[in-house]
């Protein structure tokens, strides 16, 4: 077998806890297959591939592997935002506990589109960050607030805001334009972006959960000996466990940096919490129904665990 060579492009910048974590992953990758199987890392979207773009990319050989914010891939399956359904998870503790009933559709979808899933790594909680002060429910009427994906578009239009659903690359420009007052995202995005030199106050809102997934295309993934292809499953599942802890780890970290620049890791009140959890409900409902008897079965599962 010749020496494998893979690309690995991620939208991340280099210090963001995702490429770390990937880094890592090739470094332990080309120990365990020595030195035959070498994964270099393009962050920061060097090789011109947005964020949406990832899983088709990886399908159809663009590039042999590849890192993708699953929540973004719905237009090639909506199963793929399953895990991101507004409320549908509370807590970090209850998303390792979806991921066990989650992963074995995820690796089915892949499989159907030649690709094999080698691990998966979570952001931490989802919080806004925005210029004003949010106490009532009214406090968020009308704010521009950048959104990510179907699922957090509708809850924001449901709470009354103004959401803007940009990719990642979109957003400080947006930010520095004055398109959008407030962003949806996590505290590491929250730092990579330098916020506190736009906004002001940051939310956790915890109105859903996402998740990073690095995949390979199975031309590639074939190509290796069985040898190789058994070392890289063992080094994804020694490390897995070690990334979904990093994600926790660098929430603390990143939110103290935060409000060492002065933003004000504020809270919403349980009122709020419970009125966003409302207008939630049905759009969370309607967009189960839609995603077909599969994404019930997992919801189910979970839900009765």
């Amino acid at each position: 077998m010749a020496q494998a060579n893979w690309d690995l492009p991620l939208a991340w910048p280099a210090e963001n806890y995702i490429v770390k974590n990937a880094q890592r992953f090739a470094e332990d990758v080309r120990e365990a297959t020595g030195g035959e199987v070498n994964i270099t890392l393009h962050p920061g979207g060097s090789l011109g591939f947005k964020g949406p773009e990832m899983f088709s990319a990886v399908r159809d050989g663009l590039v042999p592997i590849g890192d993708m914010l699953l929540n973004q891939q719905v237009g090639e399956n909506p199963l793929l935002g399953l895990q991101s359904l507004p409320y549908l998870i509370g807590s970090f503790e209850e998303l390792q506990e979806f991921e066990a009933f989650y992963r074995p559709l995820l690796d089915e979808i892949f499989e159907q589109n030649n690709q094999k899933v080698l691990f998966t790594v979570p952001w931490p909680q989802q919080q806004i960050y925005t210029k004003v002060e949010i106490k009532t429910f009214a406090d968020l009427s009308g704010i521009k607030i950048r959104s990510y994906d179907k699922s957090s578009t509708e809850i924001f239009d449901a709470a009354g805001m103004t959401p803007v659903q940009l990719p990642w690359g979109e957003v400080i420009p947006s930010l520095a334009a004055g398109a959008i007052s407030a962003v949806a995202t996590s505290s590491p995005s929250a730092v990579d972006g330098a916020f506190w030199e736009f906004l002001k106050y940051g939310y956790p809102t915890r109105q859903t959960w996402n998740t990073n997934i690095t995949s390979v295309n199975l031309d590639a993934w074939n190509a290796l000996s069985p040898e190789h292809q058994q070392a890289i499953v063992d080094v994804a599942k020694k490390l897995e466990p070690e990334f979904w802890t990093s994600a926790q780890e660098v929430d603390a970290a990143q939110m103290k940096i935060l409000a060492d620049h002065g933003l004000v890791n504020g809270d919403l009140s349980d009122e709020l919490r419970a009125e966003l959890r409302d207008k939630a409900a049905p759009l969370r409902e309607k967009a189960i129904e839609g995603m077909g008897p599969k994404a019930a079965g997992v919801v189910e599962a979970f839900q009765n665990r």
